[in-house]
């Protein structure tokens, strides 16, 4: 049983870190000159060229997204019961009176 907290600690922080990789390689993207400007010119975002932000970006997205499937497949009882308790009847967390 612990051995199972700390996977799921464990992928929770690595989700966060590659969360967090994704979104600045995005930035850089966003603002790299576009076609080959940016190769001839030479232009880096942290350090890193456009070609090399572009893979970063796609196989972390990869990586991603393969564990955001193992995350659901750990968590698969609370969130079948998040959904259960968001979709049964009167839940009085949720009244506006």
């Amino acid at each position: 049983m612990k051995n199972l907290v700390k996977v799921k600690a464990i992928t929770s922080l690595v989700l966060i870190g590659l969360f967090i990789v994704i979104f600045v390689s995005s930035i850089g993207l966003s603002i790299a000159p576009s076609g080959k400007i940016a190769r001839v010119t030479g232009w880096e975002f942290i350090g890193f060229s456009k070609q090399l932000l572009s893979t970063i970006h796609t196989w972390f997205g990869y990586i991603l997204g393969a564990l955001i499937v193992f995350h659901f497949v750990l968590n698969y009882k609370l969130f079948a019961c998040e959904i259960r308790n968001l979709f049964r009847g009167e839940n009085k967390n949720f009244s506006l009176k």
